[in-house]
C-alpha cells in the first residue's frame, strides 16, 4: 500500500467517521426534544387543571381565526380635486391642509399665493 491509497483510505475513515457523528448528533436532538415536550405538556396539563385552557400546538398549525389584514389602507397622496376646496390645485393638496382652519372652507387666493399654490 502506497501513500496514495493510505491518504485515500484516511479520508474515507474521516468521512464515515463524520457521518456516524452526525447520525448520534440526529439521535440525541430527537430524545432531547421528546424530554422537552414531555415536561412540557406536563406543565401545561397542571395549567388546564389549574382552569386556564393552554394547548400545546406545532409550528404552522394555528387554532381558531386569525385577525390579519383588518385595517383598510389609506391613500394620503394628493391626487384630483380637494375635497373641502372642490377644486384641484398645483401642487396638488387634500382635506389635511386645511387643519390650522377652525372653520374648513376653501382657500382663496391670497391663502393660495401665501402657499405657493394656484388652481390647477
Amino acid at each position: 500500500m502506497d501513500f496514495e491509497d493510505f491518504a485515500v483510505a484516511e479520508k474515507l475513515s474521516a468521512i464515515l467517521q463524520i457521518k456516524k457523528l452526525r447520525e448520534e448528533e440526529a439521535k440525541l436532538v430527537e430524545a432531547a426534544k421528546a424530554e422537552a415536550l414531555a415536561k412540557t405538556r406536563e406543565g401545561i396539563e397542571e395549567l388546564n387543571i389549574l382552569g386556564f385552557n393552554y394547548e400545546l400546538v406545532g409550528p404552522g398549525q394555528v387554532k381558531g381565526p386569525r385577525k390579519t389584514g383588518t385595517r383598510k389602507a389609506i391613500d394620503h397622496s394628493p391626487k384630483g380635486t380637494c375635497p373641502i376646496c372642490q377644486y384641484a390645485t398645483n401642487p396638488p393638496h387634500d382635506k389635511r391642509s386645511h387643519r390650522a382652519q377652525t372653520k374648513k372652507k376653501p382657500f382663496t387666493d391670497a391663502e393660495l399665493e401665501q402657499r405657493s399654490m394656484e388652481r390647477a
